[in-house]
């Protein structure tokens, strides 16, 4: 753990780093966590992309307050994390082992959303310098439109009342219909935080959350895939 200086407008931000072996410069991944906070899941996340051969940062964006702060006002969670995800990949391309030209951002549900407020704000503008790639596990996608500043893939399931896949889908549909370089892909019968172990009888905001063996694996393909090619 380190912590990414605070600026005149922005707080410090703890963040979780990961580096390959060697001096570097190397491609870099942000990661974004969701309502309940930074946790082990994103440890473990930077964990395996850093063996892979990416930097990887996982930033705790709500630091000391309640893991589930950003639950109550997910809205304000997402544009809050997006904000310190800007500043932190400021931070990344001034590091000397950051290939800072090769950055890519992930996010899960918050994260998600967060993601998407970074390159498809409601006031469209350029993307931070650098970044490439994007990546958003089941985030809340109304109120965008797909006018996204720099590729980017969604994964979905279609058992997801928590944040529901079908807006997301309309989104990418919107966005490919006016040449943005987007998409996604819906699991069928997969839930929120799919990709996250546990027993299958957990809920959140009173929906049930199902770990999906089939559709981790496939969707850690497709974003190995994705990454490398982005990122080249």
């Amino acid at each position: 753990m380190t912590t990414v200086p605070a600026t005149g407008k922005t707080n410090a931000v703890p963040v979780y780093v990961a580096q390959p072996l060697g001096k570097g410069p190397f491609p870099a991944v942000l990661l974004l966590h969701g309502c309940d906070g930074f946790n082990g899941f994103g440890a473990v996340a930077a964990d395996r992309l850093a063996a892979h051969g990416y930097v990887a940062v996982a930033l705790d964006s709500l630091g000391v307050l309640d893991p589930f702060a950003g639950c109550v006002d997910n809205d304000d969670g997402s544009l809050n994390e997006a904000a310190d995800a800007r500043v932190t990949l400021d931070w990344m391309r001034a590091q000397p082992y950051v290939a800072g030209d090769r950055l890519a951002v992930m996010g899960f549900s918050m994260g998600g959303t967060a993601v998407l407020n970074l390159i498809d704000p409601p006031k469209p503008g350029p993307a931070p310098p650098g970044l490439r790639a994007a990546i958003a596990f089941y985030p809340l996608c109304d109120g965008h439109d797909g006018s996204v500043s720099v590729p980017l893939r969604i994964f979905d399931g279609d058992a997801d009342e928590i944040t529901p896949a079908a807006p997301c889908a309309a989104m990418v549909k919107a966005g490919k219909a006016a040449g943005k370089p987007l998409d996604i892909t819906v699991y069928p019968g997969a839930t929120h935080a799919f990709q996250v172990p546990g027993p299958d009888d957990r809920t959140f905001f009173g929906q049930p959350i199902r770990f999906d063996a089939a559709a981790t694996a496939d969707s850690a393909q497709q974003v190995a895939a994705f990454l490398a090619e982005s990122l080249k």
